[in-house]
């Protein structure tokens, strides 16, 4: 109940607050009793005695902005939240976000620090693996979400170990250092600051991301914790505010100025080049007069051949003063014959780049006094830079002495032009102009060969943009290019230059993060921090489309490249994998890789195999559940598939369905259930039996083209009424294109056929839609009807629900019904039908007719 019970009060209340106009102000001059407990860094009291660690920082700047009063009041973590639930206490740091607690506390909405645990051991406990805590003891803070996370993991897992509960995380580390136990289980943040002071080191065992909030008691100080929120989403919004130059001074290291250590050296180091270069340069001139005599030999020989050659030829004296120059060197810098001859290179370019390439090239020459090729670009002073690929000799007198260079310069540029782009295409995407796929799987596969050798470890982002088809579907492709465009940008922004980030297909980037740290839990850290950046920089911001405004989010799977790493392959299937997670949790978010999902991945193969097979046998078919009106008739019934696997047993709908939506099987499961939904209505009608069936109907199934001409000619050849069918769509189905599904349900409508809204008040809050769309029923979900008539707010939003179905003239059935308290308060505020264990549980449909035969037989004394 509890992780279902935060979305609808998360969704409906306030939006009911919102438009009824009501606000909470922000007051000024409070004093807030804050409770804090030992947890460095997170949080701690300072000498002064006020709030102090990355949290506490982050409170008093808030507090300081607000003119709050902090007081603080030490107590271990037990102490702590029970102080907070009795209200004697104002607010509580670090309160780690579970349903339990959103029931107990009030909280705000914006995470103040994201985080997620580790388990950390001596040097010599080889822990890779979840497994291989059997017959361990973990050390875990009493009361903290590790506790209970790592009691429900192991006891599912069926390893035996043991939980010792410890009053403060610190103790714990003390006592895995004292071997009185085997490692402990904590918070990253905490973990890498204890975990070198006590000597131990971080596993592999990494799990359950949280977030950390500031709690209050429930009900109490809404305007503090609106005050934090608004801080906290400011400053998330911005890379260089006070809350990431807060964690940024609690991790990075301060390096000292390579000129400040060395600037004595490298000063006189340059004095001495500068010393060599004159002096060089005062040798050459004393060697000219000898070069030119030289020269003027040699001229004559060379001119006739030097003429009719495709490329720049020149000769020129150790003075750097041009002795030769055929025809076409001339014409390149705009030149009459002979006009170079007598000039330096300075003489006739502009461009200090071409310069000092040309001067580098002839000193090698003179320095080396061999042979030397080198690739140049020469921007004269008219006309395009063009590239040369040049060949320079030393020229030698009789005596053996260098007196002048030769140089030979063929124009290249045309040919590298062709290269470059033919390389630019094999390497780059070339609309964001990102390294391609190819290219970050040849990176990837560098950095995993460097993990393996020991250095420092990396990390791969798996970047997939959420529901960008809607963009393309709506906008137009060209508007989606500049999206995609947009959001390169920002990734290029948001990483550093030795990082990569790529394009790896339609919607989907990639970042390899490099030297992330020495040890796993600096890897995970870093690594988590440019995740968290780079999902703000995409959904933050709004990108314009076609002059308005528009928010983009991302699923980001996030793997680390250590020494574990095997393969590009495997690392990219991590990082796949656990964006397939985030997608599940709801989108735009950072999800780790676990080890855990190879299970999934498991289980999912088998699932299709295995469905196809089941299809159309013994193994899978459709029960019933009726639903009952206040006189106690049958009103209807609900068709659900059931699957009983031969060597599995009993599989949950709740496994295979997804599974069928995904892999395209939904269409073939749907056609089958509506043929199985058609002969049952005929067995009814031939027992006198009239009342409709109700089948679930997946989006996937409802908008295929031809899905409406299929219903018609089914209907047709079975000789079934439309209007004894009732198709049940989810909300889900109502948020990707509202216009589409009204037309497809109208075109529906007209066949008979009747929707049904499933799930009803625990989804798509916009109501606008039950005007729009042909619909004939509601049925309010069974995590609403479990508490009432106990608890206000589900009596509430369900005497909402009855009262806006009368005013629209809808039926309304509620499911889950399963007390008589419950079936009492449903038809006391005009429910027109229930369904649920306490009146009947699902059965197979041959089972059901068995029983409606029974009804209909007359009871003793009657006549047939």
């Amino acid at each position: 109940m509890a992780s279902r019970d935060r979305p609808y009060r998360g969704t409906i209340l306030p939006a009911l607050a919102l438009c009824l106009g009501l606000y909470v102000p922000v007051v000024h001059g409070l004093t807030l009793e804050v409770g804090i407990y030992e947890q460095k860094p997170d949080v701690y009291i300072a000498k002064d005695g006020r709030p102090a660690g990355i949290l506490g920082e982050l409170l008093n700047e808030i507090a300081r902005q607000e003119g709050w009063t902090i007081h603080t009041q030490s107590c271990n973590w037990a102490h702590c939240l029970k102080l907070l639930a009795e209200g004697g206490i104002d607010l509580l740091p670090d309160v780690y976000y579970t349903p339990e607690r959103a029931k107990t506390f009030s909280l705000h909405h914006v995470p103040a620090l994201h985080s997620w645990s580790q388990v950390y051991a001596r040097p010599e406990h080889a822990l890779r693996s979840i497994e291989d805590l059997r017959n361990h003891m973990i050390a875990v803070l009493e009361g903290s979400t590790q506790q209970d996370y790592l009691q429900t993991t192991l006891s599912s897992l069926q390893i035996e170990a043991r939980t010792e509960p410890v009053q403060t995380l610190e103790t714990g580390f003390q006592q895995v250092q004292a071997r009185l136990s085997d490692a402990v289980a904590a918070d990253f943040y905490v973990g890498e600051l204890f975990a070198q002071q006590y000597q131990l080191v971080a596993t592999p065992i990494i799990f359950q991301p949280t977030q950390a909030f500031y709690a209050a008691p429930k009900g109490r100080h809404p305007e503090v914790l609106a005050a934090i929120d608004r801080h906290l989403s400011a400053w998330q919004s911005e890379p260089d505010s006070f809350y990431y130059r807060t964690l940024d001074s609690w991790r990075l290291p301060r390096t000292q100025s390579l000129l400040g250590r060395h600037g004595l050296w490298i000063v006189g180091g340059l004095s001495g080049l500068l010393a060599l270069t004159l002096i060089a340069t005062l040798l050459l001139r004393i060697q000219l007069g000898r070069q030119r005599r030289l020269l003027r030999r040699t001229e004559r020989r060379l001119d006739a051949i030097l003429e009719a050659i495709d490329a720049a030829v020149s000769i020129k004296g150790l003075d750097r003063r041009y002795t030769f120059a055929n025809r076409k060197h001339e014409e390149f810098l705009g030149l009459g014959e002979g006009g170079l001859i007598g000039l330096r290179d300075e003489d006739t370019l502009t461009d200090t780049d071409s310069l000092d390439s040309i001067a580098r090239s002839d000193q090698a020459v003179i320095v080396s006094r061999e042979r030397s090729v080198s690739q140049m670009t020469v921007r004269p002073r008219q006309g395009e830079p063009r590239v040369f690929l040049t060949i320079k000799a030393p020229m030698r007198d009789p005596d053996g002495a260098l007196e002048a260079i030769c140089t030979v310069a063929t124009d290249i540029t045309e040919r590298l032009r062709a290269e470059e782009t033919a390389h630019h295409l094999s390497v780059y995407d070339t609309l964001t102009g990102l390294p391609n796929r190819r290219t970050a799987l040849a990176h990837l596969t560098q950095m995993i060969e460097a993990a393996q050798q020991g250095r420092s470890i990396g990390a791969l982002l798996l970047i997939d943009l959420d529901g960008f088809k809607r963009i393309n579907d709506m906008h137009g492709h060209a508007t989606g290019d500049e999206v995609l465009c947009s959001i390169a940008d920002r990734l290029r922004a948001s990483v550093r230059d030795r990082d990569l980030v790529s394009r790896v297909s339609a919607d989907e980037f990639l970042v390899l993060l490099d030297s992330l740290g020495g040890n796993v839990n600096d890897a995970a850290r870093n690594a988590m921090h440019v995740a968290e950046k780079i999902r703000l920089a995409i959904c933050n911001s709004a990108f314009s489309i076609q002059n308005k405004p528009a928010y983009v989010t991302a699923s980001i799977g996030l793997t680390l490249i250590q020494a574990e790493s095997q393969t590009s392959d495997s690392v990219m299937r991590e990082a796949d994998m656990a964006t397939h997670r985030a997608k599940q949790h709801s989108g735009n978010q950072v999800t780790f890789y676990e080890q855990g999902l190879q299970s999934e991945v498991e289980q999912r193969l088998w699932l299709e195999h295995d469905l196809l097979q089941a299809i159309g046998t013994p193994q899978l078919v459709l029960h019933i559940q009726p639903q009952f009106g206040c006189d106690g008739r049958v009103t209807g019934g609900e068709l659900l598939a059931r699957w009983t696997h031969p060597a599995r047993g009993a599989v949950s709908p709740a496994l295979f369905i997804p599974v069928a939506e995904e892999t395209g099987l939904i269409g073939l499961l749907g056609s089958w259930s509506l043929q199985f939904a058609c002969d049952a209505l005929l067995s009814l009608q031939k027992l006198g039996e009239t009342y409709p069936l109700s089948l679930n109907i997946s989006p996937k199934q409802l908008m295929e083209p031809q899905f409406t001409e299929y219903i018609r000619d089914t209907l047709e050849s079975k000789g079934v009424p439309g209007n004894r069918l009732i198709f049940e769509i989810t909300e889900g189905v109502l948020i990707r294109d509202i216009q589409a599904v009204a037309q497809r349900m109208q075109a529906l409508s007209l066949l008979g056929i009747r929707f049904s809204i499933d799930d009803f008040g625990t989804g798509y809050s916009n109501l606008a839609y039950l005007k729009r769309l042909p619909l004939y029923e509601l049925k309010i979900d069974k995590s609403l009807v479990q508490d009432v008539p106990n608890d206000s707010d589900s009596i509430a939003i369900v005497q909402l629900i009855l009262a806006m179905a009368d005013q629209l003239n809808l039926r309304v059935v509620a499911e889950g019904v399963e007390t008589e308290a419950q079936s009492r308060f449903l038809f006391e505020h005009a429910c027109h039908a229930l369904q649920g264990y306490l009146l009947a549980r699902p059965m197979p449909f041959d089972a059901w007719l068995d029983v409606v035969r029974t009804r209909q037989r007359p009871g003793p004394g009657l006549s047939a």
